[in-house]
C-alpha cells in the first residue's frame, strides 16, 4: 500500500533507499547530508539493517566497496568535501565494477567552502572525480517525490551495469520539507543474481576470487576497453530528461535540480504573456541527455543555462547543441535559497527574447 509522508528531502532519500532494499548505510557526518544518517540509524534496524558511522570519509568509501564485494548494495551520503575524500575508492569501484548508491548533498566549494546549498560539484560528479578513464551514473532529482521515484531505477542501474550510482541534490533541495508518496517496500536487490561475481567466503560452498583495480599491461588494456564499451551502452540507453514547450520555443531554458524545478513556473508564466519559452531539465547528468537536443526546432534563437555555480553544465549543453544556437549562462553560487530567483530567470529569458 502506498504511503505519503511529510519529510525533509534528506530523510526522503533515507526512507527511499531503505524501502528499496538497502540494508547498510555507511556515513560520516557532514552538513547538509547528516539527516540521512540520523534517519537511517533509527529506521534501518526496523528492516534488519544498520547505519554504520565510520571514522572518516576515507573509511566510509572503503567500507562501501568492501560491502559491495560480497554482492550487497550499500549506500552512503555526504557533501562536496566528503566526496573529494572518497574519490579513490569510487574510482576503484568503477574499475572493479562494484555497485553502490550515493548521495551528494551539494554545497559551496572549493575547499571546505560553506555549508549553504549549491550545485558546485557538477564537474566532479560527471567527470568521474578520480583518476582514470571512467564514469559513474549521475541522477539529479529536483524534489522529494522524484528522489523516491528514481530510487528503484537507480538501484536497477547499479546492479545491471555493476556501477556506483550517484544522486546529486543541491543543499537547498535537500533541506526542503515536502510531502512524498512512497510505493510499498520492495527489496530490489533480490531481483538480481550476483552469484557470478560476488565473494562468498571460505565455507563449504564458497567461491573466492580477486577483486582488483591493478592489472598487467595487456589485461589493463582489455579491462579498460570493456569499461569503455559498457559506458557507451549506458550513454546510449540511459539518458533521462524532462521537457516542455520545446516544439515552438524561441528561448530554451536548461537547468537541473532546484532551478530545473523552477523552470515549470517560469515557462508557465511567460507563456501566459504570449512568449515562446520552453525548458529542458536533465535528470541524468551522466549520461547527459544529448538526445534532448538532437532535433531542436528552427525557432530556437537562444539557450539559457541556469545553475547554482559558475557555469559547469554549460559545457555539456554546448557540446549537445553543437553550435546550432548560442548558449548563454545565468548563475550564482551559494545560498540558503536559490541564488537565481524566478525574477532573475524571467528577466534574462526576456532579454534573450528581445534579442539583447
Amino acid at each position: 500500500m502506498k504511503e505519503t509522508l511529510f519529510l525533509k528531502n534528506t530523510e526522503t532519500f533515507a526512507e527511499s533507499m531503505i524501502r528499496c532494499g538497502v540494508r547498510c548505510h555507511f556515513a560520516y557526518p557532514i552538513t547538509p547530508a547528516t539527516d540521512v544518517m540520523r534517519y537511517s540509524s533509527v529506521k534501518l534496524p526496523e528492516y534488519g539493517g544498520r547505519m554504520v558511522q565510520m571514522e572518516s570519509e576515507l573509511a566510509v568509501s572503503n567500507a562501501l566497496s568492501g560491502y559491495a564485494c560480497s554482492g550487497k548494495l550499500g549506500a552512503t551520503s555526504t557533501s562536496g568535501p566528503g566526496m573529494t575524500l572518497m574519490q579513490e575508492a569510487i574510482s576503484f569501484m568503477a574499475g572493479a565494477e562494484l555497485p553502490c548508491i550515493m548521495l551528494d548533498a551539494m554545497r559551496v566549494g572549493p575547499g571546505d567552502g560553506d555549508i549553504v546549498g549549491a550545485q558546485s560539484n557538477y564537474y566532479q560528479a560527471t567527470r568521474g572525480g578520480g583518476h582514470g578513464d571512467y564514469r559513474i551514473v549521475v541522477l539529479a532529482p529536483s524534489s522529494g517525490q522524484e528522489i523516491a521515484d528514481l530510487m528503484p531505477h537507480g538501484i536497477k542501474l547499479a546492479y545491471t551495469y555493476r556501477t556506483p550510482v550517484l544522486f546529486v541534490v543541491d543543499g537547498v533541495t535537500c533541506q526542503m520539507t515536502e510531502s512524498t508518496t512512497f510505493e510499498p517496500p520492495h527489496d530490489y536487490s533480490a531481483d538480481f543474481d550476483t552469484s557470478s561475481w560476488r565473494y562468498t567466503g571460505t565455507g563449504e560452498h564458497s567461491k573466492r576470487f580477486v577483486v582488483t583495480g591493478s592489472y598487467t599491461h595487456e589485461e589493463g588494456y582489455e579491462r579498460n576497453e570493456h569499461l569503455r564499451k559498457k559506458f557507451a551502452i549506458i550513454a546510449e540507453n540511459e539518458q533521462m530528461w524532462e521537457e516542455d514547450k520545446v516544439e515552438d520555443a524561441e528561448v530554451l531554458v536548461v537547468a537541473f535540480g532546484i532551478h530545473g524545478r523552477m523552470c515549470k513556473d517560469l515557462v508557465a508564466s511567460l507563456r501566459q504573456k504570449g512568449k515562446h519559452v520552453g525548458f529542458i531539465r536533465p535528470i541524468s547528468l551522466w549520461p547527459f541527455p544529448d538526445k534532448a537536443f538532437e532535433n531542436l526546432p528552427s525557432s530556437v534563437k537562444s539557450i539559457l543555462v541556469v545553475e547554482m555555480n559558475h557555469g559547469q553544465m554549460v559545457d555539456d549543453v554546448r557540446l549537445a547543441v553543437n553550435g546550432r544556437a548560442p548558449v548563454h549562462f545565468l548563475g550564482k553560487t551559494g545560498g540558503d535559497i536559490p541564488m537565481c530567483t524566478l525574477a532573475d530567470m524571467t528577466r534574462e529569458a526576456s532579454k534573450l527574447l528581445d534579442g539583447e
